[in-house]
C-alpha cells in the first residue's frame, strides 16, 4: 500500500526575501526625495500665495490712501504696516481687537500682536516661534509677539551704494529708497517701474539667526541684535518695518558684498526655499529670485526711482 506524497510547501527562501526586502528599501530610498520636492513645492508656491495677498493688500491701501502705507512709524501712536492692511488680508478678527490709537506694544494690544495670521508666515519656516522687536525706548529690551517672514526694503543701505560705486550715495534717502519708506510712495513716485521695484520680500524665522542655511547661536556683532543668535524685528505689529539692502560676504558673517540672497536672515532677503527667495513686486506679481543673483541686481530691483537697468539675471 503506497502512502501519499506531501504536497511541496510554496514560500520564499531567506535569500529571497531579503531581495525583496532590499528593492523595497531602494524605492523608498528614491521616493522620499521625491515626495520631500514635492513638499516643498507645495510649500513655495503657498509662500508665493501669501506674498500675493500681501502686495495686493498694499496695492489696494495705495488706492485707498493715495500712497503705499509706511515703512516706519516715526511718532506715536507706534503701529507696523502690517496692521493697517489687516482689512485688506481679510483678518477683521485681529483687526477688531488692535487698538490703532495704542503703541502695538501696550497691553491693550497684547491680545492682537499675539495673534498668528496664516498669510504672515512660509511654511518653509519653523511656525512655531515667537518673534521679538524693539521699542522706542528700550532697544535691549524687545517685546514678543507673533511672528512674520516676510518684510518690505525700505532702502539700498549707504554703504552698499559707496561699495557699488553709486553715483551721489548721500542722496540715498530721496533716490534710492524702496516703495514703503517711512513716509510711504505713491504709484507716480515709483519710476523705475511697478513690475521692476521689490515691494515685500523674505526675511524668514527671526528672531532665530540664520547663516547659509545653518542656525548660528551667537549673533556676528557687525549684524547688531538684542543678544545671542537674536534677530529682532519678526513681530507682525512692529512699528518698524523693512531693511536696507547691504548684501553680504561669501560666508555671511560680514555686512556689505556680493553674496545678496540667503547669506543671513538679520536684515537681508533670507528664505528657506533652494536656490532663492521670494519677493512681491509693486505692480502685485510674485518673482522667484535666485539666490546666485548679483548684489547689484539686487540693489537696483530695490529702488524706486534710482533709473539703473535691470540685468536678465
Amino acid at each position: 500500500m503506497r502512502l501519499p506524497r506531501p504536497r511541496p510547501r510554496c514560500g520564499f527562501t531567506l535569500i529571497e526575501l531579503l531581495v525583496v526586502i532590499a528593492i523595497i528599501a531602494v524605492l523608498i530610498g528614491l521616493l522620499l526625495p521625491a515626495v520631500q520636492k514635492v513638499r516643498e513645492a507645495a510649500a513655495r508656491m503657498s509662500c508665493q500665495n501669501n506674498l500675493k495677498q500681501l502686495a495686493l493688500a498694499c496695492v489696494n491701501y495705495e488706492v485707498a490712501f493715495q500712497k503705499f502705507p509706511p515703512s516706519n512709524t516715526l511718532a506715536p501712536p507706534f503701529n507696523g504696516w502690517a496692521a493697517l492692511v489687516l482689512p485688506q488680508l481679510e483678518q477683521e478678527n485681529v483687526r477688531n481687537i488692535y487698538v490703532l490709537t495704542a503703541n502695538w506694544y501696550d497691553p491693550v494690544n497684547a491680545t492682537a500682536r499675539a495673534a498668528p495670521v496664516k498669510t504672515f508666515l512660509c511654511p518653509s519656516a519653523n511656525g512655531s516661534r515667537t518673534g521679538q522687536s524693539a521699542v522706542p525706548g528700550a532697544p535691549g529690551s524687545p517685546f514678543a509677539g507673533a511672528a512674520w517672514d516676510y518684510t518690505n526694503v525700505s532702502v539700498v543701505a549707504l554703504p552698499l551704494l559707496a561699495y557699488l560705486n553709486y553715483p551721489d550715495p548721500a542722496s540715498y534717502l530721496t533716490i534710492w529708497r524702496g516703495v514703503m519708506s517711512s513716509q510711504g510712495s505713491s504709484v507716480a513716485q515709483i519710476t523705475d517701474g511697478l513690475s521692476n521695484t521689490i515691494l515685500v520680500t523674505e526675511d524668514a524665522n527671526r528672531p532665530e539667526y540664520w547663516v547659509k542655511g545653518k542656525r548660528v547661536t551667537t549673533l556676528t556683532p557687525a549684524f547688531g541684535g538684542a543678544g545671542p543668535g537674536v534677530v529682532t524685528g519678526g513681530v507682525w505689529a512692529d512699528h518698524q518695518k523693512g531693511f536696507g539692502i547691504d548684501g553680504a560676504s561669501a560666508d555671511g558673517n560680514t555686512p556689505t558684498g556680493e553674496c545678496a540672497i540667503n547669506c543671513t536672515n538679520a536684515f537681508e532677503v533670507y528664505a528657506f526655499h533652494p536656490g532663492g527667495a521670494n519677493a512681491a513686486m509693486a505692480d502685485g506679481s510674485v518673482r522667484y529670485l535666485r539666490e546666485t543673483i548679483p548684489v547689484r541686481t539686487l540693489a537696483a530691483l530695490s529702488t524706486r526711482a534710482g533709473g539703473e537697468v535691470i540685468s536678465g539675471d
